[in-house]
């Protein structure tokens, strides 16, 4: 990250001292003789000025004269031996430089001072005689008579200078910034990706397609394998989107159920998927049919499945390319796609010439081509430059091993089919709109390789098999596919190293002893190891990538005889490890520097449902290894019916744990990583799945009217799953109030459902819900948690404690398939009833006495009463 750091700040100091090329690019005076002596001043800056003990401070020497024929990046002169003088606070003295200067004259460095005091600096050019040096590589397009750029100052005597005097005080106390790293995001995010968050560049790596996948067009990270270390990965079988590449699985009607009536997947020898991604944006060919009618180049927005453009380009679509000129006039990258001819299994596309068409990432408009692109035949590597210009290393069949460069073969372009006023075309960006550009303008160096080592003749002849490290690795077997029955060689391999930039011999040619009539496989290079697999030993070997020396190996066979037929060695380097995989479906990791084994898992017994027995794992291109994690594909189809209950696996690279796993089935179409998104084809149904975290949303509702205080109040709500694929017809239509949020560890299963019309799960969980309020004080309280069902429902009981207004917070923090969410709302709590009044009683009044006289009085009246109505009865009855 320092280094990071002190890369940026010392571009920016660059770009401070650079001033309009203008100035630099006329001649002011015509032809002088004799020749002129010219004075310089020479000026220094050092800053931050005061600066904390173990600090960087930058440091920037500059002359007013400019170098004349200075051009770009590093044609033309340039002034040399320019010093500069550091006196520290105990008196010593240090000299930093010498420094060449850039194209205007000035020469930048960092110095870390140590001790606590005043330091002083001064800057010193020794002058110069100005002389021819690195001229302009190749002629020149502009007006007549605008160049040679400052050739009429040659011989010319610029005098020695010196600048003033710069103290610097260093203090204890650090010199904080002002703009502080931003954390990695916790919610979703979309491009553009702000220039202020540079730390979050790790999550920025795009995936260019530069590898050739064995039955592909391209879609591999690069040619050494599918790791991509500047990415976040799946951590979960969350699909955000799927969509169709072509009719897929079941036919149907007369066809029946027969597991061999179904559309054509492509993986065996067809490949339908070869991606690329840069900024977000998914790019490929479309191959609605047969490999060879292929469809149109398209771009597809990676967060949403949504197509962007479509366009009929001249061929399949072979690479992507981000290229970041650097010059005093102008930097930042610029995106482009490179459409090629397919050249796969003999298979040559008869009607498209021989040539790369450039096109406009952002747009899909076609600028350039380049014709007579290289028909190398032994080795055709794609790796990237500092500044991700495209570069192509192979053997000819002439046994020249060439180093190819977009960059310079575009730039040499440029200045043929453009016009410059006032800059070159290596200072400034400008690919000729329309042109056809000769391939062999990009060719950057070119060396013979050896023919033969101790007088045994390497039969073809050297090939390239890796490029990592700054080394291009070449290899020869005696025997190979062709020459002996099953691909067996004769008992040896020659090897040799050679530098990535210059072509330079570095080690070999060694002529390395074999297990005679095996099959032998350079599978796997990176962090300064290649390593080979034998297939009927069934073990692995490295060497070094820097001297060519076996480190380690054989290791122990592989458990499974089905390891044989793993060709290509199923091999990738990173984090330290060698990941091998196989037929067999085992996973093996051994330490790349020792051969150690460090962890072993396997996909277990397939019964009755594979003629393997196991879950075999793909044994070509259908893997990936990005952020900690080790994608595997289960699957195998060169026979009919199709494999059944094949699956990608997702696996934890350091522990050798499933972290998890979903049908899928591909063993040949690269996947492809970047920004958290993994996008996969699925030959069970023909479509790309996009897997990542998708966005939630919360809802939370509570009573409208207040209620007493003292009561209980049921706060309820629902987390729902908003990735774009859930805004389909067929799931809208399935769940019209929002498809529910699911937890992590029955993701796979209901991913299965939704998408791939799988049985629903019985007893998937939701997520949980975590609630808080406000209370009337303004107090922050807990009230609990809730998990949601499988219809995306929670609900908590809880009782407030006090009048006034609450406001509730629901909160779904996320989790590895969902990025977080929450909702508000708000609850009214009114005082608690009054107890009801007592009725008091009235004072009772007191009841009069009632005598005996009385009493007989009644008594008697009633007994009247009674006669009387005894008489009228009885007289009736008569």
């Amino acid at each position: 990250m320092k280094k990071t750091k002190m890369t940026i700040a010392a571009i920016a100091l660059v770009l401070t001292l650079t001033f309009s090329a203008a100035f630099v690019a006329l001649p002011i005076v015509s032809a002088h003789d004799p020749p002129w002596t010219l004075s310089t001043y020479c000026f220094l800056s050092v800053q931050p000025n005061p600066v904390g003990v173990g600090q960087m401070a930058y440091i920037g020497a500059w002359l007013d004269k400019v170098p004349p024929t200075a051009i770009g990046r590093g044609w033309g002169m340039r002034w040399h031996n320019i010093t500069v003088a550091v006196t520290k606070p105990d008196g010593t003295t240090q000299t930093l430089g010498p420094f060449d200067s850039d194209a205007v004259g000035g020469a930048w460095t960092v110095y870390v001072p140590d001790q606590i005091g005043t330091y002083s600096f001064q800057a010193s050019f020794p002058g110069q005689v100005v002389q021819l040096e690195n001229p302009y590589p190749y002629e020149f397009g502009g007006a007549a008579g605008f160049l040679p750029l400052g050739y009429d100052f040659i011989n010319d005597t610029y005098t020695g200078s010196t600048s003033e005097v710069v103290s610097l005080t260093v203090q204890e106390d650090q010199i904080e910034t002002a703009f502080s790293d931003n954390p990695f995001p916790e919610e979703y995010w979309e491009r553009p990706m702000h220039s202020m968050n540079r730390n979050w560049y790790p999550l920025g790596g795009d995936w260019l397609g530069l590898g050739v996948t064995t039955f592909g067009d391209s879609g591999l990270y690069d040619g050494n394998g599918n790791f991509n270390p500047y990415t976040t990965a799946p951590s979960s079988a969350h699909v955000v989107w799927a969509k169709p590449m072509a009719f897929g699985g079941q036919i149907g009607g007369e066809f029946g159920d027969s597991e061999t009536a179904l559309y054509a997947t492509g993986t065996a020898y067809e490949t339908k998927f070869s991606p690329v991604i840069m900024y977000g944006i998914l790019y490929y060919t479309d191959y609605p049919g047969a490999k060879n009618n292929p469809g149109d180049l398209k771009a597809v927005d990676l967060r949403t499945g949504e197509e962007l453009w479509s366009v009929d380009a001249a061929a399949p679509l072979r690479v992507g390319m981000r290229y970041n000129l650097i010059t005093g006039d102008q930097y930042g990258a610029h995106a482009y796609l490179f459409t090629a001819p397919s050249g796969i299994n003999g298979w040559v596309a008869p009607m498209i010439p021989n040539k790369w068409s450039m096109y406009e990432a952002l747009t899909g408009e076609w600028i350039l081509d380049i014709a007579n692109a290289s028909a190398t035949q032994l080795g055709d590597f794609l790796t990237t430059g500092p500044n991700g210009e495209l570069l192509k290393y192979g053997v000819s069949q002439d046994g020249m091993l060439t180093m190819w460069n977009a960059s310079k073969c575009i730039e040499e372009g440029s200045a043929l089919n453009n016009i410059y006023i006032t800059y070159s075309a290596l200072e400034i960006w400008r690919p000729p709109q329309g042109a056809t550009i000769d391939w062999n303008r990009g060719i950057e160096w070119s060396v013979p390789v050896a023919t033969d080592v101790s007088g045994v003749p390497i039969v073809p002849g050297l090939g390239v098999s890796r490029v990592s490290d700054d080394v291009v690795l070449l290899t020869a077997v005696m025997g190979g596919f062709i020459a002996i029955p099953g691909g067996s060689q004769v008992g040896y391999r020659v090897d040799a190293g050679y530098s990535a930039k210059t072509g330079e011999l570095l080690w070999g040619p060694i002529n390395r002893t074999l297990t005679p009539w095996t099959n032998v496989d350079v599978a796997a290079a990176g962090e300064g190891v290649y390593a080979e697999y034998t297939q009927q030993l069934l073990s692995w070997t490295g060497y070094s990538l820097t001297t060519g020396e076996k480190l380690w190996g054989p290791t122990a066979p592989k458990n499974s005889s089905w390891g044989y037929y793993d060709f290509g060695g199923n091999g990738v380097i990173g984090y330290g490890n060698l990941y091998s995989w196989g037929l067999g479906g085992e996973v093996y990791c051994y330490d790349v520097q020792t051969g150690e084994e460090k962890w072993y898992w396997t996909a277990g017994s397939a019964g009755i449902d594979t003629p393997y027995g196991v879950w075999a794992l793909g044994t070509f291109g259908g893997y990936a290894l990005a952020d900690g994690k080790l994608y595997v594909a289960a699957g195998h189809d060169y026979t009919p019916p199709v494999f059944k209950g094949a699956k990608l696996y997702c696996l934890d690279a350091y522990e050798g744990t499933e972290i998890w796993s979903s049908l899928h089935f591909s063993i040949a179409s690269s996947p492809a990583i970047a920004e958290g998104y993994m996008v996969k084809f699925n030959g069970y149904d023909d479509q790309i799945y996009c897997y990542s975290k998708g966005p939630s949303k919360t809802a939370v509702t509570a009573p409208d009217t207040g209620i007493p205080l003292g009561s209980s109040v049921m706060i309820r709500g629902t987390v729902t799953d908003e990735s774009p694929g859930t805004k389909s017809t067929l799931l809208t239509a399935r769940f019209p109030n929002g498809v529910p949020a699911i937890s992590d560890e029955d993701q796979s299963a209901w991913m299965e459902y939704l998408y791939q019309q799988q049985p629903m799960p019985a007893d998937a969980t939701g997520v949980k819900v975590t609630l808080d309020a406000i209370d009337p004080n303004g107090s922050f309280i807990s009230i609990g948690t809730a998990t949601s069902d499988m219809s995306g429902f929670y609900s908590y009981k809880w009782t407030p404690e006090h009048e006034g207004k609450y406001t509730i917070i629901a909160t779904f923090e996320g989790s590895k398939s969902y990025y977080s969410s929450y909702a508000e709302t708000a609850i009214g709590v009114d005082p608690a009833p009054s107890p009801a009044e007592p009725i008091e009683p009235e004072e009772p009044t007191e009841a009069p006495l009632i005598t005996t006289e009385v009493a007989i009085i009644v008594a008697v009246a009633v007994a009247v009463v009674i006669g009387v109505v005894a008489y009228w009865v009885l007289r009736k009855r008569k």
